[in-house]
C-alpha cells in the first residue's frame, strides 16, 4: 500500500489510508491532544476538515473481492434464449438482508437512540414546575446510567458532545442534579488526573462535586457546622431561646457557615432557600445580642436583688465577713456589655450602611495618626484636664480603629494583630520599668495615651498592613523606612540629652515610644527567622540588664532608661537597614 500523500487527510491524521472508522477516530484522538483550538486555529480547522474527509472515505471504501463477491453471475445470451420461459417461471429469490448493516446505518441509528436518551435526562431535570429536590433520584440515575451506557459514545466527536452537554445540565439544574455530579466525574474522570485538560466548563463541574463533598459533612452531626446547617432550613425564630442563649452562639456559627459557603463554596447556594438565606442576613446585620451578654443580661437582676437582699436582711458585721461585692460583678459586666452595644456596635451598623465602605483612606486609617497624636498632647495638657481629654479621645481612637475594622473585616489579618501584639511587650515593659524616674503628674494621661496608641494600631493592624503594602508603592515605603530611621537617631539625641535635662525625659520617653509604634507594621516584612532572632536577642539583653539591676545593683533605673531606650532603638534600625540594603544592591 502506498503511504499517504502529503497534504492529504491521511497525512495530518498521521495513518496510513484505511476503511477501519475507529482507527481514524484514534488518531484524531491522539492529534487533537496537541493542537489547541486557541492557539492554533488554522491547524485545528485543517485537522477537522482532515477527520471528516478520512471518515467519507472511508464509508466509501469497498474493495474488489467484496464487490465481486457481492454480484451475482450474469447468464450468458445464447443461455437466455434458449430457456426463456424457464426463467421466467423460476422464482427469482428475495434477496438476503445483509449480515452487517452500512457503518453510516448504524451510525445514524445509534446517534439517533443517544439523543433520544440524552433527552429524556434533560427531561427528567428540566421538568416544568419541578421541585428544588428529584422526586425520584433513582430514576435521574436510571437515565443518566443510559446515556453513559450509550453505544454511539465510542465515537469520539459524539463524546466530546456530551460531555460538554452533560456538563452544562448539571450546573444549570443544580440542586435537582446533584445525585448524578459524581457518577458524572467518575465515569468521564474528571478528576485531577485528568485536570491539566479540562475546559473552565467541566473544571466547574468539578468544582461543585468537590462542594457536595462538603455539603454531605454538613449533614453529619459530628461537623463543627452540623447545628449551623440545620438551622439555615428555616427563617430565624427571631425570639428564640435555644437561638438567643446557647453557648456557643449559635448565630456566630451561622454567619460564620454562610461566609464560608459563599467564599469557599459558592455553588452551594442553589442548595438552599433564597429567601431563608435572605432572612439570615436580615438578622444577623441586626447584629443579635451575643449568647454570652444575653446571659448576663438574663441574670443581672437576680443578682442584684441577692445583693440588696443580703443588705437589707444581714447586719453590717456580719456583712462585713462575706464578700458581697461579688455579686456586682455580673451586672457590672452586662451594663459594660450594654454599653459596648448601644455605643459602638450599633452606631457603627449605622454608619457602615451609610458611608464606612466607600471612605477613603484618610477615613479609613485617620484613627492611626490621631491616636499617636496623643501621646505628646498628654505631656502637653495640664493634669487637670489631661486625663479626661485623652481618656476620651483615646476612646474615640479605639471606636474609629474597631469601626473599620469591622467594615474591613476580610482584610483583617489576625496574624498579623498578634505580632503586633507581641511586639509591644518589650517596649510596656520597658515603660513599666522606668515609670519611677517620670514626673508623677501627666503620667496617667501618658499612660492612657499609650495604651489606646498600642491598642488601636493593634485591632486596626489589618487595615494598616494593607495600606503600607498594597496600596503605597515601593518608592513611598523606601521613604518612609528612610524617615523612621531618621526620627531614630533624633530619638535617640533626645533620649541622651534628657540624661543631663530632667524636663526633657518625658519628652524623650514619648520619642521612643512612638518610634516603637511606628516601626511595627513595617517589621511585619522581616523574615520569619530575622524577626524571631531580634526579638530573642531584644529579651535576652532585657534579661541581662534586669539582673544587673536588681541582683548585683550595678546598674541603677536611669541606666535602665539610656540602656534599654538604645535597644528599642537599634532595633529599629537593625529592621530600616535590612529592607533597605536589598533596594540599595539592586
Amino acid at each position: 500500500m502506498n503511504g499517504p500523500a502529503p497534504g492529504s487527510p491521511w497525512d495530518i491524521l498521521a495513518l496510513e489510508p484505511t476503511g477501519d472508522q475507529l482507527a481514524i477516530r484514534r488518531a484524531y484522538a491522539r492529534r487533537l491532544k496537541v493542537t489547541n483550538p486557541e492557539d492554533d486555529p488554522d491547524g485545528f480547522q485543517a485537522l477537522r476538515q482532515a477527520y471528516e474527509e478520512a471518515l467519507l472515505l472511508a464509508r466509501r471504501q469497498t474493495p474488489d473481492e467484496e464487490l465481486a463477491a457481492a454480484k451475482p453471475p450474469q447468464p450468458k445470451a445464447a443461455e437466455k434464449k434458449a430457456e426463456p420461459e424457464a426463467t421466467e417461471k423460476t422464482a427469482q429469490p428475495e434477496p438476503e438482508p445483509s449480515a452487517e448493516p452500512p457503518p453510516q446505518t448504524d451510525l445514524d441509528a445509534a446517534v439517533a437512540h443517544h439523543v433520544a436518551l440524552c433527552n429524556h435526562l434533560g427531561g427528567l431535570l428540566s421538568a416544568p414546575g419541578a421541585a428544588p429536590e428529584p422526586a425520584d433520584p433513582a430514576a435521574l440515575k436510571d437515565a443518566l446510567a443510559a446515556v453513559l451506557a450509550s453505544p454511539a459514545l465510542a465515537h469520539i466527536d459524539v463524546q466530546n458532545r456530551t460531555e460538554d452537554w452533560l456538563a452544562r445540565l448539571l450546573l444549570s439544574t443544580a440542586p435537582r442534579s446533584d445525585a448524578l455530579v459524581i457518577p458524572a466525574i467518575a465515569h468521564f474522570r474528571w478528576d485531577e488526573t485528568k485536570a491539566g485538560l479540562q475546559t473552565p466548563l467541566l473544571a466547574a463541574v468539578r468544582k461543585r462535586g468537590r462542594d457536595l463533598a462538603f455539603l454531605d459533612k454538613l449533614r453529619d452531626r459530628s461537623h463543627a457546622y452540623a447545628t449551623a446547617y440545620r438551622l439555615l432550613q428555616a427563617p430565624p425564630a427571631r425570639f428564640s431561646p435555644r437561638l438567643r442563649l446557647t453557648v456557643p452562639d449559635l448565630s456566630k456559627d451561622v454567619r460564620g457557615l454562610i461566609a464560608l459557603i459563599r467564599h469557599d463554596y459558592p455553588s452551594l447556594q442553589a442548595n438552599f432557600d433564597a429567601d431563608v438565606l435572605a432572612a439570615w442576613d436580615r438578622y444577623l446585620g441586626e447584629e443579635p445580642v451575643a449568647a454570652p451578654l444575653a446571659w448576663l443580661l438574663v441574670t443581672a437582676p437576680l443578682f442584684l436583688l441577692a445583693y440588696v437582699g443580703l443588705h437589707i436582711g444581714l447586719p453590717t458585721a456580719t456583712l462585713a465577713q462575706w464578700p458581697t461585692g461579688f455579686l456586682l460583678a455580673g451586672p457590672l459586666l452586662a451594663a459594660s456589655g450594654l454599653a459596648y452595644r448601644l455605643g459602638v456596635q450599633m452606631p457603627a451598623r449605622w454608619l457602615r450602611q451609610r458611608w464606612a465602605r466607600d471612605a477613603g483612606p484618610a477615613a479609613r486609617l485617620g484613627w492611626a495618626p490621631f491616636s499617636l497624636a496623643l501621646i505628646p498632647l498628654s505631656l502637653a495638657l495640664p493634669p487637670s484636664i489631661g486625663i479626661p481629654v485623652t481618656a476620651a479621645a483615646a476612646t474615640l481612637a479605639l471606636w474609629w480603629a474597631g469601626l473599620f475594622q469591622r467594615t474591613y473585616a476580610n482584610d483583617t489579618n489576625s496574624q498579623a494583630v498578634r505580632i503586633l501584639l507581641a511586639n509591644s511587650i518589650p517596649l510596656v515593659f520597658w515603660l513599666f520599668w522606668i515609670g519611677p524616674l517620670l514626673p508623677p503628674a501627666p503620667m496617667p494621661a501618658f499612660t492612657v495615651a499609650v495604651t489606646g496608641a498600642l491598642l488601636a494600631t493593634s485591632i486596626g493592624g489589618g487595615l494598616l498592613s494593607r495600606w503600607w503594602y498594597a496600596e503605597i508603592g515601593p518608592a513611598r515605603r523606601r521613604r518612609g523606612l528612610r524617615l523612621l530611621q531618621v526620627a531614630a537617631f533624633a530619638a535617640l539625641g533626645v533620649l541622651s540629652i534628657a540624661d543631663s535635662t530632667a524636663e526633657l525625659l518625658p519628652w524623650a520617653v514619648a520619642a521612643v515610644t512612638l518610634v516603637q509604634i511606628l516601626e511595627r507594621v513595617p517589621s511585619l516584612a522581616l523574615p520569619a527567622k530575622l524577626a524571631k532572632m531580634r526579638y530573642y536577642v531584644l529579651w535576652g539583653l532585657g534579661v541581662v540588664l534586669r539582673v544587673a539591676h536588681t541582683g548585683t545593683m550595678t546598674v541603677d533605673t536611669r541606666d535602665v532608661l539610656q540602656i534599654g531606650g538604645l535597644m528599642l532603638l537599634a532595633s529599629v534600625l537593625t529592621m530600616t537597614i535590612h529592607q533597605l540594603r536589598p533596594v540599595r544592591a539592586a
